[in-house]
């Protein structure tokens, strides 16, 4: 049975900020699928993802899912048994007792710069994004990227009873120099979880350190069952 990832964007992207990261896990023979989402909340977001996860399914693939920033919410509303593993990078995770409260994981000026749209998307000031975003990617990874950022339909977390992380390996990818989640709390919740890896980046390490991200895929894959 092959591999196959489906992997689902953070708030403001597309399906183009995997490119990098996709290159390095297709050259080791997994199957790569980048689901666009922004379709109107989580609900229709996870929708989305649960049907191309689906899909593969039927094809024969053992099926593994990331989701980076806004896009963790959604992989972890999936069914878990429908995945071999999960990865969830530098984004949010469920409220639970064991841990750290998700609603002080945005970093300080986040929130206070989003540009509401008449649609109920937002978006962030250009400047404030390269910042928030891009501090370590080099500029023309910066400015690609920037060009390409669209309103966004913003939401929180699902709930997590029983937690998505005790029904199929799940792994944490915490960024230590990351500006739009915070990095303690990323570091708090590595800790927490059964697995986890470390990355010395920003908040964007599927641009910018796309081997290094790639490596910790893989080896997160590896937990499967």
């Amino acid at each position: 049975m092959n591999d196959a990832l489906v992997l689902a964007h953070g708030a403001f992207h597309g399906p183009w900020c995997w490119q990098p990261t996709i290159e390095y896990l297709e050259a080791k023979g997994v199957r790569c699928v980048a689901v666009d989402l922004n379709r109107g909340g989580l609900e229709a977001d996870r929708d989305a993802l649960q049907q191309t996860v689906d899909g593969l399914r039927a094809e024969e693939h053992r099926v593994h899912a990331i989701g980076h920033s806004l896009g963790c919410c959604s992989v972890a509303a999936l069914d878990p048994t429908t995945l071999a593993t999960a990865i969830l990078l530098a984004g949010p995770v469920a409220n639970h007792p064991d841990l750290p409260d998700d609603r002080n994981m945005i970093a300080k000026g986040f929130l206070e710069n989003l540009q509401p749209q008449a649609d109920g998307r937002a978006i962030l000031p250009r400047d404030f994004a390269r910042d928030a975003f891009y501090h370590r990617c080099t500029d023309e990874q910066a400015e690609a990227a920037l060009d390409q950022l669209r309103p966004t339909f913003v939401y929180g977390t699902g709930p997590a009873d029983p937690p998505f992380w005790e029904q199929l390996p799940v792994t944490y990818v915490a960024c230590t120099d990351d500006r739009a989640v915070r990095s303690d709390y990323q570091l708090a919740v590595a800790e927490r979880l059964p697995f986890s890896a470390i990355l010395d980046w920003d908040h964007s390490p599927m641009l910018g350190q796309a081997a290094a991200l790639a490596d910790a895929v893989l080896e997160a894959m590896g937990r499967s069952d």
